[in-house]
């Protein structure tokens, strides 16, 4: 098969398609690649015996080569997404990301027991810290705040409303 008849299969290839052959022209391994891109081993094997099948069962490192020349002779948008894959690709292969710990959120109720909060913190008074409260002040000052926006929601209502009757 010429390359020219390589090329036009490599145009009407799917997406998916296109993002394996493309880990796979960065010298990705078929695991590799299904550890990319969450997929069965197996299901990328497939992708890519389908396209080789389409070109006349040619050996696996011949169509990556025809692929390879195809992704270099074509113009590509910068947000194309078989570009951004063959970059993902390599970044995969040459910088293994460290493992975090596992984060774990805490109760909000007992967060700030847990945490420091800075001397910037604005205390209710000298000596006064959030902690103090326990959980009946913690709730009585949510309600109170609760009750303030909804004066000033109110109080906002009346207010245009008597500017509308003016009008």
């Amino acid at each position: 098969m010429s390359t020219q008849d390589a090329f036009a299969v490599f145009d009407s290839l799917t997406a998916r398609q296109h993002e394996t052959l493309a880990l796979a022209a960065t010298h990705m391994t078929s695991k590799q690649i299904a550890i990319e891109l969450g997929l069965a081993p197996v299901t990328i094997d497939k992708r890519i015996d389908v396209v080789r099948a389409r070109l006349g069962n040619i050996a696996r490192t011949e169509l990556l080569r025809l692929y390879s020349q195809w992704i270099d002779m074509h113009d590509r948008a910068i947000d194309d997404p078989i570009i951004l894959a063959i970059q993902r690709g390599k970044q995969a292969m040459t910088a293994m990301q460290p493992a975090d710990p596992t984060l774990t959120f805490a109760d909000s109720l007992s967060s700030d027991l847990q945490q420091n909060w800075g001397s910037d913190l604005i205390r209710l008074r000298p000596g006064l810290r959030p902690s103090d409260l326990g959980v009946a002040g913690k709730l009585l000052c949510i309600l109170g705040g609760a009750v303030a926006m909804m004066v000033v929601a109110v109080l906002s209502v009346a207010f245009a409303s008597a500017l509308m009757s003016l009008f």
